[in-house]
């Protein structure tokens, strides 16, 4: 280059702001990449000692606040500028074999498997939450609602336990994600890996990931990884609105089936009896900005030449912003779930409008002999009768059947009990009361299994960093 960069290309094209923070990755990596470079025989043990020695006091700075990250261009030149002021040209022995290219994977991937391993803590945590209160109320009935219409009886804690499923997936899905996240590319170099005899694969273990990204074009291409981290952010994110909708939905006046606590509320600046469910509304509109983040990298990725450009720089601010966002969504509706309080009472009021036990009338016709279809019929024009005549189900008389008259019987007033309807269910994962307990000891298992594997995990990667980095 005959020219030294110009100041405003320099502000445009730095990263520093958006990766400086990736600094413990890009040092805990550094040192690994030394030690394979020493176990190769491209530095001797003395010079290894030397240059870890170096890296640790760069992290101790760093960590401490004693190095200003303003004047570099990226967290990369962060480290080794500093380590070349504190050890000399040593330091420039630390890149052979190794690009910037494979650099920032190896920290990204370093960084991400720990994120995703919170967020995993967390929705375990929002998980139990739901479990806790739905056996708390095991006993509460509502309606439960296709198309936002009453349609049968459910528990309270069955409906609450439809989230618990749906984060389950999420879980699948965030595990699914690291498994593709914990493989190191270090040592794919440029784009076609280096010609020094380097061990890939004694460096990954030293680093505690499981396998080597094979292919090193691909490697140091890949953003795939990232997509794979924002489409789970992005799921949990609309499972997180939905749940936010319908606490919002549910403590209205006009419903009243729950209040939250004062304390996951705000008032009006200007209206004095507002209790405004802020922190539910939130979890719906924060969900757009995660979103986004997906969008944003798939854009910048969708025309891309191999191998490494520019533009992949673009991979962090949304990936850092949807994280950010995700992990402060996930710990809140944890304890906004621990903060809500189901009413019975209008809960139980909300059962005697809209026919719940329709098709639990419909059934028991079914036993009598009459062929399903014949019975909704017959159901549907009683109901259709007794809505033209204000009344409900718990009026139902013999001559309401016409020609089945016959089919009334004392047992009818059983059939059409709310209550009792929920307890008649019996098929697997249904409403039935036993069924939700079985769900829930299940579901208690399952987060306690999971945090063990969690926590396993956490474990193998701090040993990793301590024994390289020292802290």
């Amino acid at each position: 280059m005959d020219k030294e960069l110009d100041a405003e290309v320099f502000l445009f094209s730095t990263s520093i702001h958006d990766d400086y923070f990736l600094y413990p990755y890009d040092i805990w990596g550094s040192v690994a990449h030394c030690l394979g470079l020493a176990k190769a025989c491209l530095l001797s043990d003395e010079e290894a000692s030397c240059i870890i020695s170096g890296l640790r006091e760069v992290y101790s700075a760093l960590r401490e606040g004693k190095i200003d990250p303003s004047p570099f261009e990226d967290v990369h030149s962060l480290v080794e500028i500093s380590l070349r002021e504190r050890i000399g040209d040593l330091a420039g022995k630390l890149h052979t074999g190794r690009s910037r290219n494979d650099q920032v994977v190896l920290d990204e991937r370093l960084y991400l498997r720990e994120k995703i391993a919170e967020c995993l803590q967390s929705i375990l945590a929002l998980e139990e939450a739901l479990l806790r209160k739905a056996e708390e109320y095991q006993d509460f009935v509502m309606p439960g609602f296709t198309h936002l219409q009453p349609a049968q009886p459910v528990l309270f804690s069955y409906h609450l336990l439809t989230y618990f499923f749906m984060f389950q997936r999420d879980i699948a899905r965030f595990k699914e994600a690291l498994s593709r996240v914990n493989v190191s590319p270090l040592g794919a170099a440029a784009l076609c890996g280096t010609s020094f005899p380097i061990d890939r694969s004694f460096v990954a273990e030293i680093l505690a990931f499981p396998k080597v990204q094979e292919h090193a074009m691909d490697a140091v291409s890949d953003r795939d990884f990232i997509l794979d981290v924002l489409h789970a952010f992005s799921t949990f994110a609309l499972h997180l609105s939905r749940l936010g909708e319908e606490i919002v939905l549910w403590s209205t006046p006009f419903v009243s089936f729950l209040s939250i606590d004062d304390a996951f509320t705000t008032g009006s600046s200007i209206m004095p009896q507002k209790k405004n469910p802020d922190v539910a509304e939130l979890l719906r509109g924060k969900t757009g900005e995660i979103l986004s983040s997906w969008l944003s990298l798939a854009v910048t990725l969708k025309g891309l030449p191999l191998s490494y450009n520019r533009d992949l720089q673009q991979d962090k601010r949304p990936l850092f912003r949807a994280i950010q966002e995700g992990l402060a969504m996930a710990s809140i509706a944890a304890r906004l779930v621990d903060h809500i309080f189901p009413n019975s009472e209008r809960m139980e009021e909300a059962l005697k409008k809209g026919f719940l036990t329709a098709t639990d009338l419909c059934e028991y016709l079914v036993t009598k002999g009459l062929p399903f279809r014949k019975a909704h019929e017959l159901v549907g024009s009683i109901v259709r009768k007794l809505l033209k005549e204000g009344r409900t189900l718990r009026d139902l008389v013999p001559e309401d059947f016409g020609e089945w008259a016959h089919l009334y019987d004392a047992r009818l007033k059983e059939v059409i009990d709310e209550k009792q309807s929920v307890n008649r269910k019996a098929s697997f994962g249904s409403t039935n009361k036993k069924e939700v307990l079985r769900m829930c000891a299940e579901g208690f298992a399952f987060v306690a299994e999971e945090r063990k594997n969690i926590e396993g995990l956490w474990k193998m990667w701090q040993k990793s960093f301590k024994d390289l980095v020292g802290e």
